[in-house]
């Protein structure tokens, strides 16, 4: 095993942020040839062994976090790439975190099953999250404005 991996490989850490190669990840509201070619920053989870990570995915990706340590490439932060990526803080209304919507980037399917995907403010695309138009109680105008743009 060892004559195989690169000499210059140093395995990651828990807690390291890195970029995920994006070519093998299929999305339904993506053209592949527009796709960017890494997804990220994302966490390291879990240290499986020396070449197997468990990453912290969005919840909106249904697919399985664990990926080789050839599909990594660690995340160095630049002027581009700076910690600005870091999450704001939520606000909080009656106790509860509340998310503040950007915009709403997508929907899928009908009636009562349509969901509707949403940018959130301050956070990178890849924290988007398909939401119920019940879960809108707080951004009803957003939700509103949508829905006439896209004649729903």
């Amino acid at each position: 095993m060892a004559r195989h991996t690169s000499r210059n490989f140093t395995p990651f850490k828990l807690g390291d942020k890195v970029w995920l190669e994006a070519t093998h990840l299929h999305f339904p509201n993506r053209s592949r040839k527009l796709s960017p070619k890494w997804e990220g920053p994302f966490t390291i989870e879990q240290v499986l062994s020396p070449l197997n990570y468990r990453l912290k995915l969005p919840k909106a990706w249904r697919i399985h976090p664990v990926f080789h340590a050839s599909l990594l490439t660690p995340f160095a932060e630049t002027d581009s790439h700076s910690p600005s990526f870091t999450q704001p803080p939520p606000d909080l209304i009656d106790g509860h975190e509340e998310f503040e919507i950007e915009a709403i980037v997508s929907h899928s399917g009908n009636g009562k099953r349509r969901k509707y995907l949403i940018k959130w403010k301050g956070y990178p695309s890849s924290a988007n999250e398909w939401l119920k138009e019940a879960d809108f109680e707080n951004a009803p105008e957003i939700l509103n404005d949508y829905k006439t743009l896209h004649f729903l």
